[in-house]
């Protein structure tokens, strides 16, 4: 289980903070940015700029991950959340500084994540383990699009 894991955060590290070499499995090689890293090379005004009239925004996948972390977060304490998807998509604009924090509670979430399944015991319930194995492709996903509004709003 601890090479599975370990996999696991590699995986994640790639997505969220980028490669720790120059060997990657999600994301394109070069420049090697994972979410945090090319969502700091925007500012507010492209963050929240959707690219087609009621549109999703780079500020609005980025609340939304930050979001999922947080939920996900509860599981690992042992909680059963509720969670309001709609809620998760309530930031569309931001302002500079609303930027800056975003991004800083992103990174945060993810660090805190980290940490969960870092220090995680018991790996035996299938529904908890496919539920962290579900937050790879949900953060290339989101990386991915946001990739694409980054293309779109430039």
């Amino acid at each position: 289980m601890e090479a599975i894991i370990s996999s696991l955060l590699e995986l994640l590290d790639e997505l969220y903070v980028g490669p720790a070499s120059n060997y990657t499995w999600v994301i394109d090689r070069y420049p090697g940015h994972g979410f945090t890293k090319t969502i700091e090379q925007i500012d507010a005004e492209q963050a929240s700029t959707p690219t087609v009239e009621g549109g999703s925004t780079i500020a609005a996948h980025t609340e939304h991950l930050r979001w999922s972390i947080r939920v996900a977060l509860e599981f690992f304490d042992g909680k059963m959340p509720s969670p309001d998807w709609a809620e998760s998509w309530r930031i569309r604009e931001v302002n500079d500084q609303e930027w800056q924090k975003l991004q800083q509670d992103l990174l945060s979430a993810y660090e805190d994540l980290r940490t969960a399944i870092t220090e995680r015991k018991d790996w035996t319930d299938q529904q908890f383990r496919q539920g962290t194995l579900a937050l790879i492709p949900h953060a290339a996903y989101h990386l991915g699009a946001i990739k694409q509004l980054i293309i779109a709003t430039s």
